[in-house]
């Protein structure tokens, strides 16, 4: 992606897309743009699930981690994006985008996954244990049933691939409620 033109043109393209390909593809575009500074978007929250449970969890936003919001924003708003509050709206593609922290806080960067897209695209995903320990922590310290329920299908789901060790070592880290729900969800 050379120019911001080009970026508006390949956003447009995706009015006809289904929700998730035009998110995932939005935040594509906008990495490109940003990668030249040394910034790498991070998706987090309800992207990140959707994308790990392959579009069983839907979301209706993304949540980007990245530094440099005031780069993002002049970014966002040459792109067609409309600020407000705390989020950036695109009316053509009806997406919402967050970015609710400058850094990845409770993950392990190490863990990052580069995610290569069909379009020759790619964005940067939290690591698969750590969007688990995230719903894990939701589920214990807001009583949030569904981040209960997703969290638990994730691990499920995952179970083969994920550094256990890791999640145990973080979930120790955390309130001792944390390390006793994970252990309740390895042993079911």
């Amino acid at each position: 992606m050379n120019s911001i033109e080009e970026a508006r043109q390949a956003i447009a393209r995706l009015v006809s897309k289904n929700r998730y390909e035009a998110m995932i593809e939005t935040t594509a575009i906008f990495t490109e743009l940003m990668e030249p500074y040394g910034i790498k978007p991070v998706i987090v929250g309800g992207l990140a699930v959707e994308i790990y449970t392959r579009g069983q969890y839907t979301t209706q936003d993304i949540d980007l981690i990245l530094g440099r919001r005031d780069l993002a924003n002049e970014i966002f708003l040459q792109l067609g994006f409309i600020k407000e509050g705390r989020h950036w709206f695109h009316p053509e593609i009806d997406i919402g985008i967050e970015i609710p922290n400058d850094v990845l806080e409770d993950a392990d960067e190490e863990k990052i996954i580069k995610l290569h897209l069909p379009s020759g695209r790619h964005v940067y995903v939290i690591g698969i244990e750590d969007i688990i320990l995230d719903r894990l922590r939701a589920c214990i310290y807001w009583q949030s049933t569904s981040d209960c329920e997703w969290g638990l299908r994730m691990l499920k789901v995952h179970r083969d691939r994920l550094d256990i060790d890791y999640m145990l070592s973080a979930a120790g880290q955390d309130y001792p409620a944390t390390l006793q729900k994970l252990k309740e969800w390895l042993n079911e």
